[in-house]
């Protein structure tokens, strides 16, 4: 995959903090979308929603979708990656806390760890904003397979 070497060799040629940062919270929301695959199948049913409103299933995938392209967009697009990682944590965060703040758990550590992300994005928004320089290159983002 040519996007991960060019990140790999721009992590130690050309990336300042602001970028590192990026790329790492870009994973965070690779994560976010893998980790909630990787419940869906521990608990065998992929429209399992338990005491959530029916419409969740449809939420999560859809914030799986929205997930991946934060990734992409803040590898190759950071302003438009950032706005929309912005947007998906605020979104993401009022939904869970308002729908289903304790789930099946009275401590819901899936909506803490997703909060304090959200927290980290928020915090880290204007910086990355004013302080990102790199970006995969336009070649990476279209031939990103091979």
């Amino acid at each position: 995959m040519k996007f991960m070497r060019e990140i790999n060799e721009a992590w130690r040629t050309r990336m300042n903090a602001a970028d590192r940062f990026r790329v790492w919270l870009a994973w965070g929301f690779v994560f976010g979308a893998a980790s909630h695959i990787g419940w869906v199948m521990a608990h065998g049913d992929l429209w399992y929603y338990g005491p959530a409103p029916s419409w969740a299933p449809w939420f999560w995938y859809g914030i799986c979708l929205v997930d991946l392209m934060v990734f992409w967009l803040m590898l190759s697009r950071p302003r438009a990656g950032i706005a929309l990682s912005v947007t998906t944590m605020t979104v993401t965060l009022i939904v869970n806390w308002t729908q289903f703040p304790t789930f099946e758990f009275w401590l819901n550590y899936v909506l803490i760890g997703l909060t304090v992300f959200g927290v980290i994005v928020f915090a880290a928004a204007p910086w990355l904003w004013v302080a990102s320089r790199w970006k995969l290159s336009p070649k990476s983002s279209r031939h990103n397979a091979g």
